[in-house]
């Protein structure tokens, strides 16, 4: 190699020399110069010190969004067994019955906090390699009498109290009231003995003498579970007790006719 030649360093880190008449060698083991140089790796340039402020504030408002949303549209619940076992676990219809997920002991109680959008979910708890269900909390059976509990979440609507003033009726004038004292003749009436709607029985009601009876009219709830006395018309010697019952979508009125004479 004669000193003095000149060198050029291509970007791939092949360097060759300029000689007259001359070309690099193809041989591998023909001796590399030492100035060969390593491949250099594309780089993104550096942002300036206001780029990367401004890219910084962009991030965070996005990560602040997206929790928002999440939070918007989420609701933590805390989910809570207490009826006692080792190792207890929660699968629910959340996630298709997929994972299930261990409770953690909280004293007496096993407890885990989901955070779930609003809707209705079902799950049940593994309570020692029992499937189980939580009484005190709303529950329900499926087709094959297996229990599981119901959780329901609602959103949370605010009420707008500036809409429902408008439904509001208009308050009554002044001139409307008074206070004016009772009379004599406020005090001269006495109140009756019982309510007026106790006194539609069925012993109150006048009996038929045809040969086809007639079709009662269904009691009114107020009349249910009380007993009743009536005193025979034809003289003070009979006296007539009756009750009436419901059953289902059934009423039965039990009378009983009993004679003073001994």
């Amino acid at each position: 190699m004669a000193d003095g030649a000149p060198i050029l360093c291509h970007s791939l880190g092949v360097c060759s020399k300029l000689m007259r008449g001359q070309s690099p060698p193809q041989s591998p083991t023909a001796t590399r110069s030492p100035l060969i140089f390593t491949p250099q790796v594309p780089l993104t340039p550096l942002r300036k010190a206001d780029e990367m402020l401004i890219h910084a504030h962009s991030q965070m408002q996005s990560s602040l969004g997206f929790e928002d949303t999440c939070n918007e549209q989420s609701i933590p619940t805390m989910i809570t067994w207490s009826y006692g076992g080792k190792e207890v676990a929660i699968e629910g219809s959340w996630d298709h019955w997929r994972t299930r997920m261990p409770l953690q002991r909280s004293g007496k109680d096993f407890t885990l906090m989901k955070v779930l959008p609003a809707g209705v979910y079902q799950y049940r708890f593994f309570v020692d390699g029992q499937w189980r269900y939580a009484p005190e909390l709303p529950w329900a059976q499926d087709d094959s009498g297996n229990a599981y509990n119901v959780l329901d979440l609602q959103d949370n609507v605010p009420e707008d109290i500036e809409s429902i003033s408008s439904f509001e009726p208009p308050q009554s004038p002044d001139s409307s009231y008074d206070n004016l004292l009772l009379g004599s003749d406020d005090y001269a009436k006495e109140p009756p003995l019982v309510p007026p709607h106790l006194q539609r029985t069925l012993l109150n009601s006048p009996s038929t003498y045809m040969e086809i009876p007639t079709c009662l009219s269904r009691p009114q709830h107020v009349v249910l579970n009380h007993l009743y006395m009536q005193r025979g018309k034809g003289g003070p010697s009979v006296v007539a007790l009756g009750t009436t019952h419901r059953f289902l979508s059934k009423y039965v009125t039990v009378v009983l006719y009993k004679s003073f004479q001994r």
